[in-house]
């Protein structure tokens, strides 16, 4: 029996579609994209390249994303509904409104104690990856070799790997599939928070701005207008940025439970939806670090490519049946990873080195008083220079007391 291994991760880190860079026009020709963490993982429509002559499948090594979930809180549903709640018995509610507000009632009682969940479109939707992956590699897949699956202790991340392996057993029943969901994996599953992160002195005027942006993307005036007899009253008690972010959340995640037949969408034009996917995608960006002078909390994810390089490593070291040429270009690329891995590492220790050398200076008032105008302070000098060979000698007068001072 051969000995080919194919590695399933399942983690809980964000993996950023490519659709995330969506002009505004893409968007509004495909509304379903601007859903952004919600958004359902559009279905392959192209073609798979075949291998090139005389190379065949051997290795698969699969991370993935959990697939479509509930809201990991339910504080959306909470706040929205609450305000709501006090606005109705006050009659500050638009016929609008009440409708509405029944509608949100049937989502919150179908999420109710289901933080984060799987739902039943995010089991069908690892099941039909394992299914590609069995259609479109058969020279592999369909062969009795093992399959190691590994997931993070997170519910919907386990029931994801739990799909995945379904399909696969359905698809080729002679497959060795074991899986693990343990807290001594996770160093390397999810991002690792024991990972130094070299402080970015940008980072808190980043955040700054990314706060005012979601409050001018999420604003709330159409919402008020639309819920609400008496926008003014209602802002009394109700945040116009808590309130719209929450609609927002909620339209979104409806993505996610097509089973209910709900939608909230129509509380938001097209435009101002793609303002939630705007103020969102930003926030990702310097969540993870991508946005220039954020902090790069994308060093924390560094364990998951090592394992990657570990287990591929174990891999060709027991399975004779690999090619000689694999081997090599392996080699390759294992090598050009050990000097991106030193040259990462000699970076980091610069950074820590400079910040520690930067918190050792000290000074004190008068001090940074002194180098601040020194710094800052300037004035005007006009210089006239005369050189001394254009002048005649007998021209300069002299008395005896400079004479004897020159002796």
């Amino acid at each position: 029996m051969k000995r080919t291994m194919i590695s399933c991760l399942i983690g809980s880190c964000l993996m950023i579609p490519v659709q995330a860079q969506t002009s505004r026009s893409e968007l509004l020709s495909h509304i379903e994209l601007a859903s952004g963490n919600y958004c359902d993982y559009p279905n392959p429509t192209g073609h798979v390249t075949p291998a090139p002559a005389g190379y065949e499948p051997f290795y698969v090594s699969h991370y993935g994303r959990h697939g479509a979930r509930y809201m990991t809180d339910d504080d959306a549903y909470k706040y929205v509904l609450g305000k709501m709640d006090t606005a109705q018995v006050r009659g500050w509610l638009t016929e609008k409104g009440k409708e509405v507000y029944e509608r949100l009632k049937v989502a919150a009682a179908d999420a109710y104690h289901r933080d984060g969940d799987l739902t039943r479109l995010g089991g069908r939707q690892h099941r039909a990856i394992a299914h590609r992956l069995c259609v479109n590699y058969p020279s592999l897949m369909m062969q009795p070799i093992t399959v190691k699956a590994n997931s993070s202790t997170v519910r919907r991340c386990m029931l994801s790997m739990a799909n995945f392996c379904q399909e696969l057993v359905i698809m080729n029943p002679s497959l060795t599939i074991s899986m693990d969901a343990s807290e001594h994996d996770m160093y390397y599953i999810i991002p690792n928070d024991s990972i130094y992160l070299p402080e970015s002195e940008t980072d808190a005027a980043l955040y700054e701005k990314l706060d005012s942006f979601r409050h001018q993307m999420l604003n709330g005036r159409h919402q008020f207008e639309m819920l609400f007899t008496d926008t003014e009253q209602a802002g009394q008690f109700i945040d116009h940025y808590q309130f719209t972010d929450g609609l927002w959340n909620i339209a979104a995640d409806m993505d996610c439970l097509p089973e209910l037949g709900l939608s909230f969408k129509d509380l938001f034009t097209d435009d101002e939806y793609i303002d939630g996917f705007r103020a969102y995608n930003a926030s990702w960006c310097l969540w993870e670090g991508l946005m220039p002078g954020a902090q790069h909390s994308y060093y924390a994810i560094y364990p998951l490519l090592k394992n990657f390089l570990d287990e591929y490593k174990k891999m060709q070291a027991g399975n004779s049946q690999v090619p000689e040429q694999y081997r090599e270009q392996y080699d390759k690329l294992y090598s050009y990873w050990q000097f991106v891995e030193k040259t990462l590492k000699e970076t980091i220790l610069q950074q820590k080195y400079n910040a520690l050398l930067q918190m050792s200076v000290t000074s004190n008032p008068v001090e940074g008083k002194m180098a601040y105008e020194a710094a800052s302070t300037s004035k005007d000098l006009l210089l006239a220079v005369v050189p001394y060979s254009s002048i005649n000698d007998n021209d300069v007068m002299t008395v005896e007391v400079e004479l004897d001072g020159l002796q």
